[in-house]
């Protein structure tokens, strides 16, 4: 199998995922929150170190916490518009403006606008599910057993075990690919076929927020030692902001991701850029379809091709059923 090759290069130390199962019980398919602030009271969570979430807000490990002044209040603000392809700069947010101002402030940009830079590697493509889709993927995707994470989020891992900060590789439990990543996969190279087309995850992972939980996740840059350029995310149930922060530059940009919109992050948003999305900027319940692709080292003629990489990816071309 042919793959584009990327540039790579840098680390994340990270241990072993930690995987606690929740429940046995698939989450029913709804656009309302599943956890009431009542229920919230009686779960425990997965967080740990500077991570929290509604769960253990009033916890004494959190109490602990030392508050920090908000690191991104001088950045430079800039929104993205899909429309004209770059991020514009404005004085009407700032670094932690509520999803409905910077939905506001999107819809209102227009050619006019004085300052702007280029996203490079940035491509949000709107209403890449129909409804109809949308549901099918749904109802596929709470066939599966939850696992709960930090921050508030729930997962489903389909991927290796990794851990980040020895290099080390384990595909014990990794038995493919859901059966509806053919489906996904197809119509990304339908919308295009030269940015998306060759495309070959070798990793999935849904990732379930919800606004009573105050789920989010943190600033950070995805791993770049097994994962490479191109990282995808596919908003379902509710929309979102992705917010974005280059700290050598001092900008931060926010992009609005709508309801069933792709959003890939790659080149200099990828390697660049930090991003994250805040508990505030989540709408009742809502997943992310992420998935990852094999970072170059890792591809055929890589020098972890033999080693790791080519089970890795004869694995991401399984398709596992789902009952």
């Amino acid at each position: 199998m042919q793959m584009m090759k990327w540039a790579d290069g840098g680390k994340q130390k990270m241990e072993w995922e930690c995987r606690m199962t929740v429940d046995t019980t698939p989450v029913a398919q709804t656009s309302q929150s599943s956890a009431s602030t009542e229920e919230l009271q009686t779960q425990t969570c997965g967080c740990k170190g500077i991570r929290f979430c509604a769960m253990c807000l009033s916890s004494e490990r959190v109490r602990k916490l030392r508050i920090e002044e908000d690191k991104y209040a001088d950045f430079a603000v800039f929104v993205y518009s899909n429309k004209l392809k770059r991020a514009v700069r404005t004085t009407q947010l700032n670094s932690t403006s509520g999803l409905e101002d910077i939905r506001k402030v999107t819809n209102e940009l227009c050619a006019g606008s004085s300052e702007s830079i280029e996203m490079d590697g940035l491509m949000l493509v709107e209403n890449f599910l129909t409804a109809e889709e949308e549901t099918d993927i749904l109802k596929m995707i709470d066939k599966v057993e939850w696992v709960v994470s930090q921050s508030g989020r729930r997962k489903q891992d389909f991927g290796p075990k990794v851990n980040f900060k020895h290099r080390k590789v384990k595909t014990d439990n990794f038995e493919g690919m859901p059966e509806y990543a053919d489906f996904v996969l197809e119509k990304m190279r339908s919308i295009d076929a030269n940015r998306l087309g060759n495309y070959f995850p070798y990793e999935m992972c849904n990732l379930e927020y919800e606004e009573v939980k105050k789920s989010g996740i943190e600033m950070h840059q995805d791993d770049m030692w097994i994962w490479g350029n191109r990282l995808i995310s596919i908003n379902l149930i509710n929309g979102t902001v992705m917010t974005l922060t280059n700290e050598s530059t001092r900008q931060l940009c926010y992009v609005l991701m709508p309801h069933r919109s792709l959003l890939c992050m790659a080149d200099s948003i990828r390697y660049d850029w930090k991003h994250g999305v805040m508990p505030y900027h989540v709408r009742g319940r809502r997943i992310a379809l992420t998935m990852r692709e094999p970072a170059l080292a890792f591809q055929e003629g890589g020098q972890l091709y033999e080693k790791y990489g080519k089970e890795l990816i004869r694995l991401g071309n399984q398709r596992v059923k789902l009952n």
